[in-house]
């Protein structure tokens, strides 16, 4: 990882709405503009830090491992967005590991710098309203990859993403699920044999849609129930 950004006009960090909270800090150079390459772990699940940034290009995704070794998408997330450990600002710890997605530039937040503006009442809700809502949707996937078969999940997620299923590989697909790549070929396999998928030039077709809502019918419900 590379400690200056390229190909990033610096002055557009002043044109940032969150610039007049973190501007002291920056000035100061306590707050570090950062750059990676796709496939950089830019924060690993390791230690208590939060590990808080803010994108300004590219794109990073969250992981967590399951015990088993399982690789589960949490999130991704684009710029103009904060990323880290976000869930431990909540109570929660989901083990996270960031890695950009794309070439990405970002401001990375030492801990202490960032609880110092949370201090700050205005830009602690910018922070809230930008993270919440991804905070509990990592959540959900994680309860219902608990609450639910694999099998339920992998009918939830086809017919909820038909063309992810037709143009994605198969190792996104089950990372996106939070399964084994093994698992998911499996259930494939078994899909194709009773005529509910059929082979797509990339990827699959679903032949059978009411079969998949069928099995899909409890989860759904959970999602459902727990709001969008």
């Amino acid at each position: 990882m590379k400690d200056s950004a390229q190909n990033f006009d610096v002055s557009e960090i002043k044109k940032l709405d969150i610039y007049p909270y973190i501007a002291p800090f920056y000035a100061q150079g306590r707050i570090h503009l950062r750059h990676a390459q796709a496939g950089d772990c830019v924060a690993d699940a390791g230690g208590d830090d939060y590990h808080i940034v803010y994108i300004l290009q590219g794109r990073m995704k969250v992981f967590s491992f399951a015990y088993n070794g399982r690789r589960l998408l949490l999130d991704e997330v684009e710029s103009g967005s904060f990323s880290g450990h976000i869930s431990k600002l909540r109570g929660y710890n989901f083990e996270s590991t960031i890695v950009a997605r794309t070439p990405c530039t970002y401001l990375e937040f030492p801990d202490q710098v960032f609880t110092q503006l949370m201090e700050q009442g205005d830009f602690a809700l910018r922070f809230y309203q930008g993270t919440s809502q991804r905070t509990y949707h990592m959540y959900r996937k994680i309860l219902s990859l608990n609450l639910f078969s694999l099998e339920e999940n992998t009918a939830f997620y086809a017919i909820t993403h038909q063309n992810h299923m037709e143009g994605m590989t198969l190792d996104d697909i089950s990372e996106e699920i939070g399964i084994s790549r093994r698992t998911l070929c499996y259930i494939i396999r078994r899909w194709k044999e009773a005529g509910i998928l059929e082979k797509a030039p990339r990827g699959y077709h679903i032949r059978d849609l009411a079969t998949l809502e069928d099995m899909a019918h409890n989860i759904r419900q959970f999602y459902q129930s727990v709001g969008p």
